[in-house]
């Protein structure tokens, strides 16, 4: 159970990261002023804080019972869901680099977590 709550929170992480560009690119070069006009950037700024927050809370029950050495080597997976996101919800280009990391990163993580022989 500690795992699932583990891979939430990089999940939650990585739609906040998106939530993040989402606003920066709302407010512009105006600066963290525009959120006082901009109630849309503002929520989705608000929103995106609530979820660190929460993901925050999670991750400590989690790693109560899972070493912490353990547990983030899967915060390493919102390199792969970060730019799989950013592809879907805000158009940004994928290419074969990415998949290639992302699939060094999935496979330093089964390695790094698996048990010894």
């Amino acid at each position: 159970m500690n795992y699932f709550i583990i891979l939430c929170v990089v999940s939650v992480l990585a739609v906040g990261q998106v939530m993040f560009k989402i606003v920066s690119t709302r407010i512009g070069d105006k600066g963290f002023s525009a959120l006082a006009t901009d109630y849309t950037a503002l929520g989705i700024f608000a929103g995106s804080l609530a979820i660190y927050g929460i993901a925050t809370i999670a991750w400590i029950l989690a790693i109560r019972q899972v070493p912490l050495s353990t547990a983030y080597l899967f915060m390493s997976l919102a390199f792969i869901m970060v730019p799989v996101m950013s592809h879907y919800v805000l158009g940004e280009p994928l290419n074969i680099r990415i998949a290639i990391g992302g699939a060094f990163i999935i496979g330093g993580i089964l390695i790094a977590a698996s048990s010894p022989a």
